[in-house]
């Protein structure tokens, strides 16, 4: 009798442990909004630090809860459409926001790595956001380009 009560607890006692979350926590900085990651991409195409600390690769992990992933996939697109509008503009000012635009792209496609699904759909999402207006603006595609290489590289 003993023999047949223990196998269900221990079964039960497995199960229980494998409900446990293996979710990853997002670093903080990544979820206190698009501000954040606009300051920190004044230094792309040089590597980019949200806070001085964090790239922006690391806001996209696996097993990521899906509450942090959008939150922070909000403030990344809310971004990518401002760059984006600035990049299809003309000036220095327009250079330096399509360099941001795809160091911001570059970098969430180097954080997505090795995952699938969503962190995928959403790279997608910012990368149209920040290159709608690409072909108002001569050159700026080669300028992105650049930024997007180096977000690749940096994170």
């Amino acid at each position: 009798m003993r023999r047949s009560i223990a196998l269900p607890v221990v079964l039960l006692s497995l199960l229980g442990a494998g409900c446990g979350s293996d979710e990853a926590a997002t670093p903080v900085v990544c979820l206190e909004g698009p501000a954040k990651i606009e300051t920190a991409l004044v230094t792309a195409p040089d590597p980019v630090r949200i806070d001085g600390t964090v790239p922006i690769s690391d806001c996209m992990i696996r097993d990521q809860p899906n509450g942090e992933l959008v939150n922070f996939g909000s403030d990344a697109v809310a971004v990518a459409t401002r760059l984006g509008t600035r990049a299809g503009g003309s000036g220095t000012e327009a250079i330096r926001a399509a360099i941001q635009a795809g160091y911001l792209v570059g970098a969430m496609e180097k954080g997505s790595e090795g995952s699938d699904g969503i962190h995928t759909t959403l790279v997608d999402r910012v990368k149209s956001a920040a290159t709608y207006r690409m072909d108002d603006s001569p050159g700026a595609k080669v300028h992105y380009e650049a930024g997007a290489e180096a977000g690749r590289e940096f994170g």
